[in-house]
């Protein structure tokens, strides 16, 4: 019998008051048992959207899974603020192609009372389309203030319950070319970089961030020692107010 091929799905999400958070961290732990079959062997990982640029070095799988809130007059919230500012600059860019290969379901959160209800979720979704990613099943659309079978817990729920079928479908096809979803790294890198003066270059060889951060953390860790602030640990029987 022939060896059933490994898939990874990504779990993003953004998160202000942990509801997206906790949305994709259920989704992430049921994907395996609800994914997999003779054909696939699914893993999935849950990260937030920033860490997928940060530290994961916007390692596109084939398949990721987007759930995230607005926050404020449709910003960002916590752990997608530069996920968001890359996907303005696709849309300011035209970006066209640049993530060809990925596909995508998504889930937004948001809440009707404000006028910038949904701005987030809808902009992200509008760049990814722009960027050539393709879009499995329908953008949820979950609200804050839904009540009875519109509560926003509910609509994520139905939201889930439809898409796994969804997700399997693109699971299913042969997987893209390695260089696409390469490409598609390259080209969030090279946003990411242009835009974020924060945003460490790849890393060329072992040593070159870790060689700055130790001296950094010594000389912080013997400045808080000369400075007395470290003095618990020569009293440790004291209580610490």
């Amino acid at each position: 019998s022939i060896m059933p091929r490994q898939e990874e799905i990504l779990v993003l999400y953004g998160s202000q008051t942990g509801n997206s958070e906790q949305a994709a961290i259920d989704l992430a732990e049921k994907a395996p048992a609800k994914l997999s079959n003779d054909e696939v062997t699914v893993t999935a990982r849950h990260m937030q959207l920033d860490d997928f640029l940060e530290i994961e070095r916007a390692k596109w799988s084939r398949l990721v899974v987007i759930i995230t809130s607005s926050y404020g007059v449709g910003q960002a919230p916590l752990g997608c603020y530069k996920f968001r500012a890359m996907c303005d600059e696709i849309g300011k860019r035209k970006l066209s192609g640049m993530l060809d290969g990925v596909s995508y379901a998504m889930c937004g959160l948001g809440d009707s009372k404000y006028t910038t209800f949904f701005q987030n979720p809808s902009a992200i979704n509008a760049s990814l389309l722009t960027a050539g990613a393709w879009r499995a099943g329908l953008l949820g659309k979950a609200d804050a203030s839904g009540e009875g079978d519109d509560e926003q817990g509910k609509v994520i729920q139905r939201w889930v319950d439809t898409h796994w079928s969804k997700l399997a479908r693109v699971l299913a096809e042969d997987p893209p070319e390695p260089e696409k979803l390469q490409n598609a790294q390259k080209k969030t890198l090279e946003i990411c970089e242009e835009i974020f003066d924060d945003f460490a270059p790849a890393k060329k060889g072992f040593g070159g961030a870790l060689a700055i951060v130790v001296p950094v953390v010594l000389a912080v860790v013997a400045g808080a020692f000369f400075s007395g602030s470290l003095d618990f640990l020569l009293n440790p029987e004291e209580e610490q107010s």
